[in-house]
Formats: structure tokens, sequence, C-alpha cells
């Protein structure tokens, strides 16, 4: 396919990979669809508010060492980003980068009169204050819907101000209009790094990329990639310029998952010749082993892995007996991002746990990268293990959750941000927020959310007594709609 890093602007995962955010049927229908390049999305008649591309393109690019964003937007379109301050400074610090801080963003906070009379001049002067304020080796311009709408220029300030400040200034276009899938503003913060830090290397050192939110379980997946010979190179918050110049000289990257990482593994591949792994995701045991085995054989080590797979699986192999004897019978339902969902389905299918029905917040039937033989990890779990479950997608339509909750009652509910679990837990099921990333790969990983789950569900007693005192706001003809009720026709 390729990625086109000449253009300002990232094309939509709509126009892209022709991501959808309706569904409703199986993972082998909708993987086999979208394999086909058949895949088509629903409308809905009516929907919720759901995430919006502009928050997740500037909590990434805040994320950076040494960096700054200027929000070219109204200030109320800045202010969800403390959350993102305080989940980054929990973060273990990468050797090398600055120390913690505040995320830095500004806003050039347009205002009513600004969209008749424009604010590129109001821009500028956020610059400088920004600049002036903490000196950083870059900046970073996030536009909005109000600054697309008004057709503010900003490419053209970000080229006088690079000028003007001698560091880079790029623009991360990240109005919330562009898409209905919020994954496109990590496209937008993908495709905004990957001009200012991604520079072409002939170079090829042992080591290897891991894109993704954080480097929280680093410590214990790194040995796992010492033993045949590559060293992890993070490009998550708090990377430096450093970890991207060196990152252009690594053997192969991969990232946490499709949605997150793709456009960048994909633009280390296309402009530096790294080796994007993508079919495969190492999370759980079969996830770990497959893949670690494709890289393996990619550097030709793969006796080696084959003993380090063999020995992971012996340490935990009691552990996880023991999990799967205490969850045998139950069953699950799992609301999360495009990538996670299916992996967890995976990984519980590994303890011996029934998922009753996925629900994936979008759908990738393809990823960036240049070879699309290749199959995004859920279609290659469909064909490879049979894997197949109920399966709908939404962007986070807490309202079809809920139903879908309430229809298959299951004994625990699974869930990845955007309080999904919260639907659960008011009917009295108890539910968790779990862990994606580095934390989650290989036996250890699976073995580390087995005894969280195990313990989740050894007393449920409080969930179960406040889901006898909840009174459901919603009418009762509400309660008794089916969870697709609001879906249309099928649009192309």
């Amino acid at each position: 396919m390729g990625i086109n890093l000449a253009v300002s602007a990232a094309p939509s995962r709509e126009q892209r990979l022709g991501s959808i955010t309706g569904y409703d049927g199986t993972l082998k229908e909708l993987a086999t669809l979208g394999c086909g390049g058949c895949l088509k999305n629903k409308n809905r008649g009516f929907q919720t508010v759901s995430s919006c591309v502009h928050t997740h393109a500037i909590n990434q690019l805040a994320g950076l060492d040494d960096t700054l964003v200027v929000d070219h937007a109204p200030i109320g379109c800045a202010g969800s980003q403390i959350c993102f301050t305080v989940a980054k400074n929990k973060l273990p610090v990468i050797p090398g980068a600055s120390q913690l801080h505040h995320a830095r963003v500004f806003s050039s906070n347009i205002t009513e009169s600004d969209t008749i009379f424009g604010a590129v001049d109001k821009l500028k002067e956020s610059i400088r204050i920004a600049y002036e304020r903490h000196h950083p080796g870059e900046i970073y311009i996030a536009t909005s819907c109000v600054s697309a709408v008004i057709g503010e220029d900003v490419k053209s300030v970000a080229t006088e101000m690079q000028k003007e400040l001698g560091i880079p200034v790029e623009v991360a276009t990240a109005e919330g209009l562009r898409s209905k899938i919020w994954a496109s503003g990590f496209d937008a913060y993908c495709h905004a790094v990957s001009r200012a830090r991604v520079k072409p290397s002939d170079k090829r050192n042992n080591t290897i990329n891991y894109v993704g939110f954080n480097n929280i379980g680093l410590q214990h997946v790194s040995p796992l990639f010492k033993r045949l010979g590559l060293d992890i190179i993070c490009l998550t918050a708090t990377a430096t310029r450093d970890d991207f110049e060196r990152a252009a000289s690594s053997i192969a990257s991969w990232g946490q998952c499709g949605s997150q990482s793709s456009y960048l593994c994909s633009a280390l591949e296309q402009e530096c010749g790294v080796k994007y792994f993508q079919h495969h995701l190492p999370y759980g045991g079969i996830g770990f082993e497959r893949f670690f085995l494709d890289i393996a054989r990619y550097i030709e080590k793969e006796g080696i892995a084959r003993q380090v797979i063999a020995e992971e699986k012996e340490k935990y192999r009691e552990l996880l007996d023991r999990i799967r004897l205490e969850l045998k019978g139950k069953k699950a339902l799992l609301a999360m991002g495009g990538s996670f969902t299916y992996e967890y389905t995976r990984i519980l299918g590994e303890l011996g746990i029934e998922v009753l029905h996925s629900v994936a917040y979008h759908y990738d039937p393809k990823l960036d990268n240049s070879n699309q033989d290749e199959k995004v990890a859920s279609a290659t779990d469909v064909f490879e293990l049979k894997l197949n479950v109920s399966s709908s997608v939404n962007d986070a339509q807490q309202l079809e959750t809920d139903l879908l909750v309430k229809k298959y009652n299951p004994d625990f509910i699974l869930s990845r941000g955007h309080d999904a679990t919260s639907y659960a837990i008011a009917q009295g099921i108890p539910a968790m927020d779990v862990d994606i990333g580095l934390i989650v790969i290989g036996y250890r990983g699976m073995a580390q959310f087995g005894v969280y789950l195990t313990e989740m569900l050894r007393n449920t007693n409080f969930t179960k007594k406040l889901g006898q005192h909840y009174v459901s706001p919603f009418t009762d003809a509400y309660e008794n709609l089916e969870p697709f009720s609001f879906y249309e026709e099928e649009v192309a």
C-alpha cells in the first residue's frame, strides 16, 4: 500500500484500510469478508458519544521526550489531557529521557470571533510563548475541527515557525471530523513523528523495535529477546529522538496492536527497511510461540527460540494448570480495542474459558505494511487456529454493550478503556479492565492475567450486592431492545 510522508496528513482509516465501526455477526465472517475486500460498514440511526481522533493524537505526541504540543483549537479540546499527564508520570523512565514532567500541551484558544477573523497570528504567538517557556527540541501543532472548518493554513505557520525557532515544527492533522475511528488519531501522531524523527538508514544493528503506549513489563520480556541476541528499543511515551534514530537501524519492528502502531511500524519498514511483523502478536502462550518463532526464523535462530519457548512453557505449566482448573466452565464477554479483543479471545480460550461475545471498538481488515498478503492478527487466528466467536464492532457505543451484557449474562466481562466495565458491575456481573502491551506477553503474561482473574472471581459478593441495588435509568422500551436495533443498511 505504501505511506506517503511527503504529504502533511495521513488519510483516515476508513479511506486507507477500509476500517469499520458497525458490524454484528461472527469473527470468522468478519475476517473472511475483510480478507476478501467485501467488508461493509453498518451505520446507526442512533448513536451515543464516542471518543475523538483529536484527543488520541495529542496524548501520544505529548508523551514524547523533549517536545510539546500546541493545540490549535478551542480550549475545551485540550481539557482531557490532564488524565494523560497522570498516566505518563507513572511510567518507568527510559534511559536518556528527560525527567518526568506534566504533558506540555498549549492551547491557542480559538474563540468565536477567531472563527470569523482567523487565528493564525494567535497560533504563532502561542508557539512563541510555549517555546520561550520550555525550549523544547521540537514542537507539534495539532489541528482541530474548528481550525479545519475555518480553513487555517497551519502548514505555512509550521514552516515559518521552524525557520524562526530553528527546531522541527510539525503538523499533526488531528481534526475529530476526519474519521469516526479514533485510532486515526494514532495515525496522525505516527505520521507527524515519522516526518520529524524517522530518517532513512542502511545500517542494521541487533535491535528490535517495540511500538506501544508504554514500556511497562520490559524487564520481563527483554531477557527473552536477549537470548536471540536482540535488544528492545521502545518507541513509546517518553521515547527520545535518539531512540528513533537507533530504531531506523533495527532488524525488525512490532507493535502492541495494529490500531496504535501499524502506521509507524510501516513507515520504518518503508523508509528504513526495518521488517514489520504484524500477522502474529505475542500475547498468551500460543501468540508468543508463533511470534517468537517468526522473529527467530527471520534472523536464523529458530533452535534457540524453540528452547526458550520450551523453558517458558514448563516454567508456568503448573500454575496455568491450577488456573485452568479454577476457571473451568466460566463464560465471558469482551469489549475493547480492535486488536486486543481478539487477542484476549484467544488467551481466554487457552485458559479454558468460553467467550460468549466479543465487542471490538473498530476493525481493520488490513494494515499499512507493504505486504498486503499478510493478514491482520485476528484474521490469522481465524484461519490458523479456527478461532471463531460471536462478534460485533462498535466505537464505544456503550448502550449496545449494555444490551449485550443483558443478553448474554456472562460470568464476567473484560474491557479496556471507555468504561464498558461499569455496565457489567451495575448489573452485578464482575468486570476487569485488563492490561495491554508488554505486560501480557508470553506464558508469564498469561499466568499473571489468570491469577488476577481467579482472585477477582473468588469473591464477587460486593459486585452482586451492588447489582441488587441497581435501578436502571432506561425505559422498559429500551431495556427490551435487541442490541443492534439501531443498525441501518450496510454501506460501502
